[in-house]
Parts: C-alpha cells; structure tokens; sequence
C-alpha cells in the first residue's frame, strides 16, 4: 500500500501518511508517530484527527496520553461509501437548484426596455436596428399611410441594404399595398396580403428580442418593446396570421 494509494480515496498527504505509520508500528502515541514521520505536532495532531472524524483510525486516551490505533481494515471502504452518499446527496441538491434557477431564469428578464418616439424617427429607428444588427424580421399589419408619410426613396433605400446584407423579412399587408409584391426584392421579402375590409392604422414589427409597435398617423407614434418573452409571442401571432393570409 502507498500514500498515493490512499490520496486517490481523498486522503491528504499528511492523513496517508499517518495511517501508514500506524499501520507499521501499531497504535501509538503522537509523539511516536511525530518521530515516524517527521511532520511537526500540531499538523500530526490535526491529521490524526481529521483520520478519527472519517472513521478510518480509533483515539483511546490513557492518563495524560492519546493512543491511536487503525480501525477495522473495512474502515475504508466505509469511508468512500459514506463519501458516495454525500455526493449523491451533491448531486441531488445541485439538480434541484438547477431546476429552480432554470425556473427563475423563465421569470428574470435580463434586458427589459420600452422606448417611444414620436415622429418618423422611431420607424426609422427599427429598421436601422434591423440593418445594423443583420436580423430577421417580421411586419404585420401595415396600412397605406405608411407609404405616404414615409417616401418611397426610403424603402427602396432600405431594401438595397437588406439585399447587400442578405436580411429576410416575411410581411403580412392590407390588401391596399398590393403593389408592393413587384417592388420589394422577392428572394429577401415574402409578402402575403389580409383582405378585411378595415385597414388598421397599427403596424407590429418583431426582430430579435424587441416588438416595435408603429401607430400610422400624420406624425407616427412609434413603441419599441425589448423583452424576449413579449418577442416570442408574438412570433407566434404572426405565424398564425400567415396561414391564414393570402399571397
């Protein structure tokens, strides 16, 4: 048996040495065990004890003295079967805390921010975080006005960089801007178009974590939602519209 051995079952240098020791000359007092091996008094005292709060060695007391001996040889394997259901009892904490940090997590938003603009600014506030950014879109709801408050120049504009950074939008119309499936480039925008008679002053568009809301009247009231949970719903609006949209 070597001290590398016995460190390989999670005893210290100082432990495996000791208990070497007393596994050559028997029980002993410290001061002989100090002999044996060399090591100063208080660190043998603190090894020997640490040794009888595992269990693997025994401390009688004789007058003023302390005696310590070696355990049962099955002492060991006690020990690493009382280390195993510690570290079941680890492993059992740890999915519990993952699971509740997990849980948490659901609840924390990490990055939440509401911004409004007033003005054409905010549209343009969306699309520039779009472009700068290289995301994926979504826009529903869109009414006529907004080509007539904003000129055409600017989409067109818009729709050069989308192509140059291969940007991909789907977008879901009031049948009013049909005139927009021969203006947009086909391989980056899919447009498919709503035939309800209303048509909604109100435009929603998703890209990333953020829900922009773009309320078309003279001067656009523009909202702008950062919240990845809030983003994620309406994704799935969207693609509920879509299927029921027409191309």
């Amino acid at each position: 048996m070597k001290v590398e051995d016995l460190k390989k079952l999670g005893l210290s240098q100082a432990e495996a040495t000791l208990y070497l020791a007393l596994l050559r000359i028997g029980a002993s007092e410290v001061q002989k065990l100090i002999e044996e091996t060399g090591f100063y008094k208080g660190n043998t005292y603190d090894a020997l004890e640490r040794l009888c709060e595992k269990g693997i060695i025994s401390k009688i007391i004789e007058g003023n003295k302390r005696i310590y001996q070696l355990q049962k040889p099955e002492a060991l394997i006690d020990y690493v079967e009382k280390k195993k259901e510690e570290l079941q009892q680890q492993e059992n904490i740890a999915k519990q805390l993952a699971r509740e940090v997990q849980l948490v997590k659901k609840h924390i938003h990490i990055k939440e921010t509401a911004m409004v603009f007033r003005g054409i600014s905010g549209v343009k506030q969306i699309y520039s975080e779009i472009i700068n950014e290289k995301l994926d879109y979504l826009v529903f709801g869109s009414p006529k006005e907004s080509e007539v408050i904003i000129e055409d120049f600017y989409w067109q504009n818009l729709h050069v960089k989308q192509k140059e950074y291969k940007i991909k939008a789907k977008m879901i119309f009031h049948k009013s801007l049909r005139r927009w499936k021969n203006i947009v480039p086909e391989k980056f925008i899919e447009l498919k178009f709503l035939d309800e008679d209303f048509e909604p002053l109100t435009e929603t568009v998703i890209y990333g974590n953020k829900v922009a809301f773009v309320v078309w009247t003279e001067k656009p009231t523009t909202t702008i939602i950062n919240n990845e949970h809030v983003a994620n719903s309406y994704r799935q609006i969207f693609n509920r519209l879509w299927l029921s949209s027409k191309e």
